[in-house]
């Protein structure tokens, strides 16, 4: 089974989160004595802080709905894609150099290479991959009736394939979708068998590409995936696409049964793939139009929000803003991060004092998309209409968690997920 750690908690994208459970402290105790309200009596100031979503609470238990050996076909296509991750220990240098310029916020160190960029993607992508696979069947069924869910699972004709942009996005993120369509369109997006074009016993990706020749492409892509990232993930995510595409190497040992059932994970061509590397905060209305196009799109960010807040709160809601203004009607807006995440800011008091404040990932969330609508005296109608709530929230969990099952196997770490999760529908 490999370093499997059962008791690994979620880590949000970028290092780990600092605690954000509540005082376990007993209150003290009223004896009926009242305050002392004389002369010098100086009134304490209210606390201003935002109460935080405990991360200690009893999370909702995500079910899954991928089957077992789905989820172990998603943790082989990675293992073969990175042949690194054979020889996990040999990667533990490079990740703890990762892992502690990630604590720094020091993303320029944490992914200067493509040495780092691959053993992240080792790391931590696989466990993500199937917590967010589970996590999309999930959020499909409870909004089977959806248009843009109903596209995305072929339940409805559509000319053109469904869309989705994922801000912050890299390897979880495609193999997550990877599986979804495996799970729900499986005769259109499985790969189909053929014979191999080489008997070489072999798990390198050069060998790989040797055997994908051998399987004819869809006509036709049921899917659109687009990255953006500030980190430089086109190679990998272009190894993982090959990976996908691509039949398992079989040994010159293997029986006419399994070499007349070997196929990819996927048919290749039947998702498309995309990269473009650019600082989302630094983004336009019109280059967030023109990247998410005028048909209804998903938009993720995946462990991703709640790190543009902690750079920076006013140029994140800004950008909240503007992909407000470019996304198109009923698409959806999907965010995911840890319980309880939070942002720390110094404001200054009337008195001119400075004081941290904490607040909440997603109180901040719902003030930049769903704020609640006023309506001043003497203000006109069509004042009242722009400053009505543009999305809809239709899904929403503090607290989730996903446990792996029993049998997976993987040469790195895998973990158990927990994460909040927030879904909007646009007006």
């Amino acid at each position: 089974m490999g370093q499997f750690d059962r008791k690994a908690q979620s880590q949000p994208k970028h290092g780990k989160p600092s605690s954000s459970g509540a005082s376990k402290a007993a209150p003290r105790p009223n004896n009926g004595t009242p305050e002392w309200k004389g002369p010098g009596y100086n009134p304490k100031k209210k606390s201003t802080a935002v109460p935080t979503v405990s991360s200690a609470q009893e999370p909702f238990k995500l079910e899954p709905s991928l089957a077992l050996g789905l989820e172990q076909r998603m943790l082989e296509v990675f293992r073969v894609t990175f042949p690194a991750s054979s020889d996990f220990e040999s990667l533990k240098p490079i990740l703890y150099k990762i892992n502690d310029a990630l604590q720094r916020r020091d993303l320029d160190a944490a992914f200067a290479n493509e040495d780092h960029l691959e053993a992240y993607a080792i790391r931590w992508s696989p466990s993500r991959a199937l917590g967010y696979a589970q996590l999309l069947a999930w959020i499909c069924a409870e909004k089977a009736d959806d248009t843009y869910i109903q596209k995305l699972l072929g339940t409805t004709p559509s000319e053109s394939p469904a869309k989705a942009v994922c801000f912050g996005g890299s390897a979880a993120e495609t193999m997550a979708f990877a599986g979804l369509l495996r799970q729900s369109r499986p005769s259109e997006a499985a790969g189909k068998p053929s014979t191999p074009a080489t008997t070489e016993v072999s798990d390198s990706l050069e060998a790989l590409k040797i055997s994908a020749t051998t399987t004819d492409p869809a006509t036709t892509p049921l899917f659109h995936l687009n990255h953006i990232d500030i980190a430089d993930w086109d190679s990998v995510l272009s190894k993982l696409e090959q990976g996908l595409n691509t039949p398992p190497v079989l040994s010159k040992y293997a029986s006419a049964s399994a070499r007349a059932t070997n196929a990819s994970f996927l048919s290749p061509g039947s998702i498309e793939h995309s990269f473009e590397r650019a600082d989302i905060l630094d983004s336009s209305t019109e280059d967030l139009r023109s990247t998410i196009g005028s048909a209804p799109a998903l938009l993720t960010l995946l462990s991703t929000l709640n790190d543009l807040y902690i750079t920076s709160m006013p140029r994140t809601t800004a950008f909240l803003k503007k992909l407000t203004e470019a996304a198109p009607q009923d698409s959806l807006l999907l965010v995911v991060d840890a319980p309880g995440a939070h942002t720390e800011v110094t404001v200054t008091s009337a008195e001119g004092e400075e004081e941290k404040r904490k607040y909440p990932m997603n109180l901040l969330l719902d003030f930049a998309l769903v704020p609640k609508a006023t309506k001043k005296t003497g203000q006109k109608d069509n004042e009242d209409e722009q400053s009505r709530p543009k999305w809809e929230k239709i899904l929403e969990k503090t607290s989730m968690a996903y446990r792996l099952r029993e049998g997976l196997r993987y040469p790195g770490s895998l973990e158990n997920l927990r994460f909040q999760v927030h879904l909007f529908r646009r007006l």
